[in-house]
């Protein structure tokens, strides 16, 4: 008898625990981290770029500091940052994560650069003469931690400086690197390949560089742009860079470490670098480990998400999520669908029951999201992931409106224009400090698991998603579009339900939603706004109003042609919305309780659309509401225009231009071959490079080359300037431009654009490379769905650009690795192009 009630309560215990767990894995997707790492908030800073405490550290005699030249030292360094605590700190920040401290290579004359920004080692146990001393480096530490601050430091185990290569097949030593030509640190100091004794120390793999980033063995084995990759397979380099690590824990009392490169090392060597029994995590409790692996996700693939997650089982604690952080520049800057972000949310659900994720919209590696935006739409992206869990990181300088990558904040550094940059009374300084402090009194923002409730797969406009954890719910509201979104749906509460709203991010509404019968809820959602709602525990009192509608359309019916639906209803007025645009809006008064409307398809672009019916009766209370309606347009594909182009004149307008001298350059920007199609309102523009390479891994299957296409609608005035092109017509002008890269893309309209600055960002075209041709869709919403193309002209050109640095590849006489050659800087940067008219 006492064998059964025992059986029966360990029964009885597994059915708790089972339902216990359910419990939590659907509301609490951080829950091992509460009240730690999952309530931080990080400031992330390069110190060159940040604020310099100590002028007589700036200039070390040997070229390699120049405030002028954004390649070389500016000035910032450790005491700038501990002058500037409270500045971070007024921001609600909780701990600042800086670039790499440590001693570094100052000038590669092979690439002509400077190491300003950390990464090029020269010593991992000393700090660099430009930023500072040990004890300067204590002292930002103590300041830190006596604020209840946390100390995030960049680290480096993939490579060192550039101090040596293969080129065709010869060794060569960088004698002309600065300060040394060669790392000072031992056993990093046996980089001599022709010394046999150097050489079997094998501290280094002895490989040229990647040429080809898709490569899996080059990845883990060849030299990174040209960075001297570190044998992290040999045991006396794992001990002595956990040694150069562990050496800054003990010394300075670091919280954790940000790992640079971490998918060019091989996964074990984390296992034994932070787990092993003289690892990392021995040194410190709740020390936080975070790895780069900038790794892209097409829209609904989940692969790199997985790959970064698998890091969970490889030493580390927590990822940068580079996936939301390109999903959210897709949807939110680039007026993609919604319901990619919905996709990758989702997603996060379960990774974050692994480990942290730590979120971004920018980096030091990447342009700035900023860049050529109005500040609102900022805002929203911030927004979002400031109300998402993970450990959000602002960028320096986000709240100061930057939109340089590497821009100093400081008066006297590169970039700064002459000014200083702490301004706390910046719109955006206010911004973010408002919204870190919702963040930290709303749970749901820090741990809550997402449910997507409503998105667009059509392009920009609403995505309607829940935070839910087990101490509340928030009922969010994004939208994303440039214009004002309608939606009638269906939610999971009980009609009479009243959700308040409790913050708007930007713009938003002080309007609650009431729950009508069915479940259903209509929003009227003001342009570019994100608004966020909790369940009142009040109820409402729900009217049913007498009026009725309907049409006669099937759900998911196509159409081909011009195509008259009619309806029926007792209303006195009927509105028709297509696509949940509030602009749309078409005025109706049916006649014997009978009305129409015409969807002409041509006007549309391809593929899936909504309309939606709203029925007012007597008074605005009689308001009742179709559901969303779908319906799929489909229409062929027409060529408009089509070119061949000869090879070999990717020698720009002078006819000198020279590719830079990199081994990946090869004759990416020769244009062979361009054509035009439409589909309805939207336009197919292809265009076939002479060679396609995909040296670094480019999301959109190529590298080293950007297309820069500027589309004329004669009924239309627009400029005859080339933003950032070096070039002007006087007799041409275009309407939108198109930006295609193999990392991103953009279309703008001429409204704003000048000789130095893009025009306004309208959206972001879909690219992807097909049979070797790169093909960019257009959608006709950006172009007004203009009814015919006839008379249109499109010009096409061909350069390149420096994503770091963001700008175009400059131009010189002389060409270098990364730079064109054959030309002066104030030369178009055009290095071949064409036109196609459409008859």
């Amino acid at each position: 008898m006492a064998e059964s009630k025992r059986s029966n309560l360990v029964f009885i215990t597994i059915i708790l625990v089972v339902l216990l767990n359910s419990v939590l894995s659907f509301s609490d997707v951080l829950t091992q981290y509460k009240g730690g790492w999952a309530d931080k908030v990080l400031y992330m800073i390069m110190i060159d770029r940040f604020n310099d405490g100590d002028p007589s550290n700036n200039n070390q005699g040997k070229g390699e500091y120049d405030p002028r030249d954004g390649a070389k030292y500016s000035g910032g360094d450790l005491r700038g940052i501990i002058d500037k605590i409270d500045y971070i700190k007024g921001l609600g920040i909780d701990g600042i994560w800086i670039t790499p401290p440590v001693a570094n290579q100052w000038w590669d004359p092979w690439v002509n650069y400077g190491g300003y920004h950390g990464y090029w080692a020269r010593d991992f146990k000393k700090v660099d003469e430009h930023f500072g001393t040990l004890e300067d480096y204590k002292a930002l530490a103590d300041a830190l931690h006596k604020k209840d601050m946390k100390l995030i430091q960049d680290i480096v185990v993939n490579h060192v400086g550039n101090y040596f290569r293969f080129r065709n097949g010869k060794f060569e030593l960088n004698t002309g690197s600065v300060p040394t030509p060669a790392p000072t640190q031992y056993p990093f100091n046996l980089n001599n390949y022709n010394d046999q004794a150097q050489r079997e120390k094998a501290i280094y793999h002895w490989t040229p560089d990647i040429n080809n980033y898709s490569d899996p063995e080059q990845k883990l084995y060849y030299q990174m742009s040209g960075l001297d990759d570190l044998n992290t397979e040999n045991p006396e380099v794992i001990e002595a860079l956990r040694d150069s690590y562990a050496y800054w824990v003990k010394e300075v009392g670091v919280d954790g470490f940000r790992v640079d490169t971490a998918m060019f090392v091989q996964k074990m060597f984390f296992d034994e670098f932070f787990k092993g029994e003289k690892g990392i995590f021995a040194l410190k409790k709740d020390f936080i480990a975070f790895g780069e692996t900038w790794l892209s996700s097409k829209p609904y693939e989940n692969s790199s998400d997985m790959e970064i997650a698998s890091y969970f089982d490889h030493g580390f604690n927590s990822m940068l999520d580079f996936t939301l952080m390109e999903e959210i520049k897709r949807v939110i800057k680039g007026g993609q669908p919604t319901d990619f972000l919905a996709y990758r949310l989702q997603t996060r659900n379960e990774i974050l029951k692994k480990g942290l994720l730590v979120t971004f919209i920018d980096n030091h590696d990447m342009e700035r999201f900023g860049k050529g935006v109005t500040p609102n739409i900022t805002m929203q992206a911030l927004g979002i992931l400031l109300t998402l869990p993970g450990i959000p990181v602002i960028y320096y300088g986000t709240e100061q409106y930057f939109e340089e990558t590497r821009a100093s904040m400081f008066k006297g550094g590169w970039g700064s224009f002459g000014e200083n940059h702490f301004n706390e009374k910046s719109d955006m300084y206010n911004f973010i400090k408002n919204a870190i402090e919702f963040r930290k009194s709303h749970p749901a923002t820090r741990y809550g698991e997402v449910n997507v409730i409503l998105s667009e797969k059509r392009g920009a406009g609403l995505l309607v998603y829940t935070l839910k954890c087990d101490e509340e719910e928030l009922f969010i509201v994004l939208n994303t579009a440039n214009d004002p979104r309608i939606a009638n749906f269906k939610v999971n509460y009980e009609p009479g339900t009243t959700l308040e709203p409790i913050y708007n991010f930007v713009g938003g509404t002080s309007t609650p939603i009431v729950v009508r019968d069915e479940g259903y809820v209509t929003l009227r959602v003001p342009a570019r706004t994100l608004t966020v709602f909790k369940v009142s525990e009040e109820k409402s009192e729900l009217f049913k109003p007498s009026t009725t509608v309907s049409i006669a359309l099937g759900d998911g019916e196509k159409i081909t042609a011009l195509k008259e639906i009619s309806g029926n209803t007792n209303a006195r007025t009927v509105y028709v919305y297509f696509n949940r645009k509030v602009e749309s809006e078409l005025k109706i008064e049916p006649k014997d309780g009978k009305f129409s409307f015409t969807i002409d398809p041509f006007k549309l672009d391809p593929g899936e659309h909504i309309v939606l019916i709203r029925a007012v009766g007597r008074n605005v209370k009689e308001t009742v509401y179709t559901d969303e309606i779908r319906f799929v347009v489909e229409l062929e594909k027409k060529v408009l225009a089509e070119v061949k182009d000869p090879l070999d004149d990717d020698i720009g307008f002078t006819g000198t231009y020279l590719y830079p001298t990199d081994a990946t350059f090869k004759r990416q920007m020769d244009i062979v071959e361009a054509k035009v199609e439409n589909i309805g309102s939207t336009l197919v523009i292809s265009i076939k490079p002479r060679d396609v390479t995909k040296s670094w891994g480019p999301p959109n299957g190529f590298d080293h080359v950007t297309y820069q296409i500027f589309i004329d609608d004669p009924n239309r005035k627009g400029t005859g300037v080339l933003p950032l092109q070096n070039y002007a017509f006087d007799n041409w002008d275009w309407d939108w431009e198109v930006f295609a890269t193999g990392w991103s893309s953009a279309i703008y309209s001429a409204q704003g654009a000048t000789k130095d600055k893009f025009g306004t960002q309208i959206g972001s075209p879909e690219v992807f490379v097909e049979d070797g041709w790169v093909k960019i869709i257009v959608k006709g919403d950006w172009l007004g769905n203009p009814a015919s193309f006839s008379g249109w002209t499109i010009y096409v050109t061909s350069w390149d650009y420096d994503g770091i640095e963001s700008k175009f590849r400059p131009l010189q006489q002389e060409p270098r690795a990364y730079i064109m050659g054959g030309g002066n800087p104030t030369d178009p940067l055009i290095m071949d192009d064409l036109w196609l008219e459409v008859k």
